[in-house]
């Protein structure tokens, strides 16, 4: 009975001892692998067998001592001692275990599907990258009893990252669905910094004081630089002269400009007087400083001091005096002109031709192209010019008095080669009265009515005569293949004042005094 006794306590000790090897197995993480080995039974035996000789002296001193007592409470304590041992041995059957078991026993896969909006994003377990998404997924096979997954990212260039807890692992067979959401990251726009703009001002004239916005900030030209865009007030201000206001727009980076022209300021009012000015012959050209005041007779309002007075009329000596204008006074000037005999001539051709007048020679036309001669008395003058290898140039020519008479005198070459006719007109001229001379550049063109053809075209000085009348001078055009009219009204001439005959009493009392001087020469004779 003792012996049968001491092979159950013995055989318990050897299950004890099994159970306690293989515990610490499965506990270095993989315990479905180590329990599915003792359910097996049969391949459980050959890693048993080697750990047992070392730790089997451990148990067997302690049940020896206490089998008699409670039996029951032994097998409990036990294993307690043996866990110290399954430290070295755990490294050989843990291998074995692992090959023969994971088909069994706690195997099989469950999935994490992570669904995202971004295909190509990569997705992440607990910092690990798994793979990327396609199609809006990526599943991922994972053992539902290993290490579970705590945190899911999703991440991706340009995009910001997703990351959220994993609610559970997955059960073997089972899908577990994530849902990621990715947002572009919105692109920074580089905004270039604002720059700012400048106004040039230069006034005419130069040195006016500028304004901008009303403040001062100096004398032109000036630039002011650095100014925000926008619209300034500009003003320019210079004494004497009306100041100039503007508006100048400023944009980012560029220079505006401000020129004011300045007038100058309108003069204060002042006192003026006057000058009659009448002449003889009327309808003279009146000039006062210079600038043309009308025809005599005419009255001429002036500032207060001394002004030069020209008066001129065409066949007569300009008349020149100085008037010292009094405020608000009337000055009488009377301009008696005497006739001119003498003009002035200005004959344009090629130079090096000779020039004749009245069959006496002048000279030859200087380089500049043309002669001028002076002191020519006033009439009728027959010009001829000639030059080698030119056809000559001859025409009469009236010269007026007391002005310069332009001569053209273009000369044609000698030769078979034809010379180009220039474009010409002509005009038709009728006059009140009627038969008076005409000439066109000082070239008689018979009496009017006249109808003067081959003129170029161009500008020409017509001049007509008739004696008792005035002389009329205009500038007439004449347009190619054209005739222009002209009508024209001469001005009688004025009519010289007679002298008074000597009275009846007067000649009498002549007659009467030299009498009287004969007998009383006769009575002084000795």
């Amino acid at each position: 009975m003792k012996t049968l006794l001491n092979v159950l306590i013995c055989t318990l000790m050897l299950c004890a001892l099994a159970t306690v090897l293989i515990l610490p197995v499965a506990g270095d993480g993989e315990v479905t692998e180590t329990t599915a080995t003792i359910t097996i039974g049969p391949p459980v035996t050959p890693p048993v067998t080697e750990p047992t000789p070392e730790p089997t002296p451990v148990p067997t001193a302690v049940p020896t001592k206490e089998p008699t007592s409670e039996p029951t409470t032994e097998p409990t304590t036990m294993p307690t001692f043996v866990t110290p041992p399954t430290t070295e041995p755990t490294t050989v059957p843990t291998t074995e275990v692992t090959i023969t078991v994971e088909p069994t026993i706690g195997g099989g896969k469950g999935w994490i599907d992570t669904y995202g909006n971004v295909d190509g994003a990569t997705v992440y377990f607990d910092g690990a990258p798994q793979g990327t998404i396609a199609g809006g997924i990526l599943s991922v096979a994972v053992t539902p009893t290993s290490t579970p997954v705590r945190t899911v990212s999703v991440s991706k260039s340009g995009y910001t990252t997703w990351s959220g807890p994993l609610s559970r692992m997955p059960a073997s067979g089972e899908h577990v669905a994530v849902y990621a959401t990715i947002n572009p990251i919105p692109t920074q726009t580089t905004v270039p910094p604002v720059q700012n703009g400048a106004i040039y001002a230069q006034s005419s004239p130069a040195g006016a004081a500028i304004y901008m916005n009303g403040n001062f900030q100096g004398y032109s030209p000036i630039t002011l630089p650095n100014l925000p865009t926008g619209t300034y007030s500009m003003k320019a201000s210079l004494p004497g002269y009306t100041p100039d206001t503007q508006l100048i727009n400023v944009y980012s980076g560029q220079t505006a400009t401000y020129y004011p022209v300045l007038q100058p300021s309108p003069p204060a009012p002042r006192s003026t007087g006057t000058v009659s000015v009448t002449s003889s012959p009327d309808h003279a050209l009146i000039y006062a400083d210079g600038n043309y005041q009308g025809k005599a007779p005419l009255t001429v309002t002036l500032y207060p001091g001394s002004h030069s007075f020209r008066i001129t009329l065409p066949g007569y000596t300009d008349y020149t005096a100085t008037v010292s204008v009094n405020p608000n006074t009337n000055q009488k000037l009377n301009a008696n002109l005497a006739t001119a005999v003498i003009g002035t001539v200005a004959i344009t051709s090629m130079p090096g031709a000779a020039v004749f007048m009245d069959s006496n020679a002048q000279g030859q036309i200087p380089p500049s192209g043309t002669l001028t001669l002076y002191a020519i008395p006033m009439g009728n003058h027959l010009f001829r010019l000639i030059a080698s290898g030119y056809s000559e140039w001859m025409n009469t020519v009236y010269i007026r008095p007391n002005t310069v008479n332009p001569i053209n005198a273009p000369l044609t070459p000698v030769g078979p080669v034809p010379t180009p006719v220039p474009a010409t007109g002509g005009f038709n001229i009728v006059s009140t009265p009627a038969g008076a001379e005409v000439l066109i550049d000082n070239l008689f063109m018979g009496y009017t009515p006249a109808t003067p053809g081959g003129i170029a075209a161009g500008s020409h000085q017509v001049l007509l005569k008739y004696t008792g009348y005035i002389d009329y001078s205009t500038t007439a055009s004449v347009t190619a293949g054209q005739v222009t009219p002209l009508a024209i009204s001469l001005q009688p001439a004025p009519t010289p004042t007679p002298k008074s005959a000597p009275s009846l009493l007067t000649l009498t009392g002549g007659c009467t005094a030299v009498l009287a001087i004969g007998i009383a020469t006769r009575r002084l004779r000795p």
